[in-house]
């Protein structure tokens, strides 16, 4: 094995860039990423005997800091790495901080329309460009505990309106059985984006507009409906991970709750330790106006290059065979971007017997269709504004539907700070 490894060893040492390689010697890159994504590298290292590489592990919390220091001072600059948040691309885009490679005219146009529907939207800055390639996919399914559903005699629902009643049945007689937490920023904005709502979303045509109307009808409508949950007890208003909701899952009170497609092996199986044959895949549902869903996301991490890499050609192929290569992504530990690479993926997730419903890997493919386009890289921080304005008084017993003006101002706000312009109407 080539690959060198450097886990974490980042803070105080200058790594030699990978540039500057004989005509003699192999390419030498140097990337960064995770270690559960090392095993890629590994791969492609071992693939290709005219590249090496030096791999170093670096913490989320750190990536764009230590991209951005790198770029000051022009040592250490990864040829390539991997983005394990969405987010992160529209910050290492910018005229300030000038990163990213395009993909658009190198990668085979094929190829890209292999991804799944609006996978590579956060990797779209609005300018016809691509500047990543979506490691995987995590958009909204509903998850939901079979054997409680058929003892209690009720049909799984299709629309946010039958997810409500459903809920509320199963509440009856003070039994405990909840349907969802909502005391966090994703599962509230996957209620408000499912029904159109527009909070952050990107204006066609101009890739520094974003429309911004919380206290349009369509949030209005959402937010009342996770309220009349909330004061039916059927929603919890702590949030999904917390030991609380936790031990509710644990006791068999979980009737049902909508996740991203890595919420079964990840949450559902570790976490709230439901048995084999107990976990339903269910199609995230759409209200009862639309014709189709509209199902936000939660996670996907991405793939990108240096554009000045002394490289391209070899970061390239390092990122199309990451993103696209079947053996690599058999193994993965979610759902993969590429859909000719998810299909032995989704084979495993299958026959695994973990889960109650026959196809259950289908129904994620087929939701993918309805992945909500405005699920993009933003240079504001969507997530932290949404916890500032909502969260914690939503937890404290406001009303969701209260608190959509403040929403509405801190969303603005952030927007300003981050140079766009905002379109309320």
């Amino acid at each position: 094995m080539k690959l060198r490894s450097k886990m974490a060893l980042l803070a105080g040492a200058s790594l030699a860039c990978a540039t500057g390689a004989s005509a003699q010697d192999a390419a030498k890159l140097l990337v960064w990423g995770d270690p559960v994504r090392q095993p890629f590298y590994e791969a492609f290292d071992a693939a290709r005997d005219n590249i090496e590489l030096e791999f170093v592990s670096v913490a989320r919390n750190e990536m764009i800091a230590k991209l951005q220091l790198a770029l000051q001072t022009g040592e250490g600059i990864p040829d390539a790495l991997f983005l394990q948040d969405t987010n992160f691309a529209a910050p290492l885009k910018t005229r300030r901080v000038d990163y990213l490679m395009e993909l658009q005219d190198k990668v085979p146009q094929e190829t890209i329309d292999s991804f799944y529907p609006t996978s590579n939207s956060v990797c779209e800055p609005g300018d016809g460009t691509l500047i990543c390639l979506r490691n995987d996919i995590a958009h909204f399914m509903l998850w939901y505990n079979k054997p409680l559903m058929e003892e209690l005699g009720l049909d799984v629902p299709t629309t946010w309106e039958e997810y409500e009643s459903v809920a509320l049945a199963a509440a009856a007689n003070d039994s405990g059985i909840v349907s969802g937490a909502v005391a966090m920023h994703i599962p509230l904005m996957n209620f408000l984006y499912s029904n159109g709502c527009d909070l952050a979303v990107p204006v066609e045509g101009n890739p520094n507009a974003l429309k911004i109307n919380a206290t349009a009808p369509q949030c209005v409508e959402a937010a009342q409906l996770v309220d009349r949950m909330l004061a039916a007890g059927t929603l919890s208003r702590v949030a999904p991970f917390d030991p609380e909701f936790i031990e509710t899952a644990k006791s068999g009170k979980l009737l049902m709750i909508p996740g991203p497609t890595w919420f079964g092996e990840f949450i559902i199986k570790r976490r709230y330790e439901f048995a084999e044959g107990v976990t339903g895949v269910g199609m995230t549902p759409k209200w009862e106006s639309q014709d189709q869903p509209l199902a936000w996301s939660w996670g996907g991490g991405m793939w990108g290059g240096w554009k000045d890499t002394a490289h391209p050609e070899e970061v390239l192929d390092l990122l199309t065979y990451v993103t696209t290569d079947v053996d690599v992504n058999r193994t993965a530990v979610t759902m993969p971007a590429y859909q000719p690479a998810s299909v032995e993926w989704g084979a495993a997730f299958d026959g695994s017997g973990y889960y109650g419903t026959e196809g259950s890997f289908q129904t994620m493919v087929d939701a993918a269709e309805f992945g909500h386009p405005g699920y993009v890289s933003l240079r504001l921080d969507a997530r932290s504004s949404f916890n500032k304005a909502v969260v914690t008084d939503l937890a404290a017993g406001a009303s969701f539907e209260s608190l959509l003006p403040q929403l509405q101002e801190e969303f603005v706000n952030a927007a300003k700070l981050a140079r766009y312009e905002v379109v309320t109407e």
